[in-house]
């Protein structure tokens, strides 16, 4: 056993995008869906999170490194993962770590369209995986055998194959790992700086499920004959014998030039580079638990949403025009606007009105940022009588403000109407029926 080495290959640096073995880089399945064998290999489930990855768990959740941190108001999905055009989701509350591992699970206030299923069998070792990231260009060749890492302005989110390698765990986390070879061709990548986040995923039957989320990366290698941190530089390697790996702090190991293994504490086991992340099955229990109530709520119609709504503020047997907290707002509105029906110091109208001096009339319009899963639409109506009502069509939108912390968007909008005389105006909320 080598001293040290362990804790250095996990520990080495936080993984940041995918390299390939072969085919160009990073232009090889850059920002493009994977199709064929691999169509629905969790591409579709992957998030834009700070500068990295997270994978979609739940119609509420989704599952990221801890060491990317949690400094995040909300989290994006681009077009070209889910085929339609650019998503922003608000973070809901204080993310919840998983253990002691580097899983973190958030939970947003919006609706995920759908999610990942967890891989919970142990049987990792030696199945074929699909791996998410945001790629870095390769930089300058290596001895023939590996390139360097490339510039941080190269990333793109792409996707790459490999084949779990083995296990290893370290202070009580259990992390997968695989190498740099070329078992698998073209396709085949390793992790580099900023895939942290980014999901593996492993076909169990004809559904691809998520069984990693990236970790870490072997790095800081040195050609020099006395290595040091000064003449160190990182790379992915597919043979990286006759160079050495470490830091000044860890120490520093030669790679030999021949011999394999597949144990993390011998140093022939970094010939190849070799690619972390912390296993989903190890944890499956807990997180399961965690993103079940959400997934329990996605099946339920929208009147029974709205009824869970209002049991998990305490208030039972009440309809859509009740006022419980007796605020002056309706059960309706007030899950409309996401404030609380049995706490009449929190309630808050869903729409307020100014006519102006110059004869436009200015309207403020509140609205939880989940009216997709809480089947809410609204129409904003006007009439000379109180007995005719039609909808107003000329309204023009002056700013949309999200309150991401408060899971609410304020919009305020502005008219100015042809006719004189008394106006009166209404906000109508439908509720819709599931799809």
């Amino acid at each position: 056993m080598v001293k040290g080495l362990l804790f250095l290959a996990v520990l080495g640096l936080p993984a940041s995008g995918l390299v390939f073995r072969d085919g160009l880089s990073p232009a090889a399945n850059t920002r493009t869906a994977p199709t064929g064998d691999y169509a629905g290999s969790g591409w579709q489930h992957q998030l834009r999170y700070l500068t990295s990855h997270a994978t979609i768990i739940s119609p509420k959740h989704f599952i990221t490194a801890t060491h990317l941190g949690a400094s995040q108001e909300q989290v994006t999905q681009q077009a070209f993962f889910n085929g339609v055009g650019l998503k922003t989701f608000a973070i809901k509350g204080t993310p919840v770590r998983i253990g002691d591992s580097d899983l973190r699970v958030f939970e947003i206030w919006e609706t995920f369209d759908n999610y990942a299923l967890l891989y919970t069998k142990s049987d990792e070792v030696g199945k074929e995986m699909v791996v998410h990231g945001r790629g870095i260009d390769r930089e300058e060749e290596v001895l023939g055998r590996g390139w360097k890492w490339g510039a941080y302005t190269t990333q793109k989110s792409r996707w790459g194959r490999n084949e779990v390698g083995g296990s290893v765990e370290i202070e009580g986390n259990e992390l997968l790992h695989f190498d740099f070879s070329d078992v698998l061709g073209e396709d085949e990548a390793i992790v580099s700086p900023r895939d942290s986040g980014g999901g593996w995923f492993i076909k169990d039957g004809p559904i691809w499920k998520l069984a990693a989320v990236t970790f870490s990366v072997d790095a800081s290698y040195s050609s020099s004959a006395i290595p040091t941190n000064q003449n160190s530089f990182n790379g992915a390697f597919y043979d990286a014998g006759g160079l050495h790996i470490g830091s000044d702090d860890s120490g520093w190991n030669l790679i030999p030039m021949g011999g394999e293994s597949e144990n993390p504490s011998d140093i022939r086991f970094y010939r190849q580079t070799n690619g972390y992340g912390s296993r989903i099955s190890d944890c499956a229990e807990e997180i399961q638990a965690l993103i079940d109530p959400a997934i329990e709520w996605k099946d339920l119609s929208p009147a029974e949403r709205f009824n869970n709504w209002l049991e998990e503020s305490g208030i039972s047997l009440s309809g859509f025009f009740d006022d419980p907290d007796n605020d002056g707002f309706s059960n309706l509105e007030e899950y409309l606007v996401g404030t609380n029906p049995s706490d009449a110091s929190k309630g808050t109208g869903p729409m307020t009105i100014d006519y102006l001096p110059d004869g436009s009339h200015s309207f403020v319009l509140v609205e939880s940022l989940d009216l997709e899963g809480r089947h809410l639409t609204t129409v904003l109506e006007s009439s000379a009588d109180l007995n005719n009502w039609a909808p107003v069509g000329d309204l023009t939108q002056i700013s949309s403000v999200r309150d991401n912390p408060a899971g609410v968007q304020t919009r305020s909008l502005t008219r100015t109407p042809e006719q004189n005389g008394s106006l009166f105006y209404r906000l109508r909320i439908t509720m819709g029926a599931l799809n």
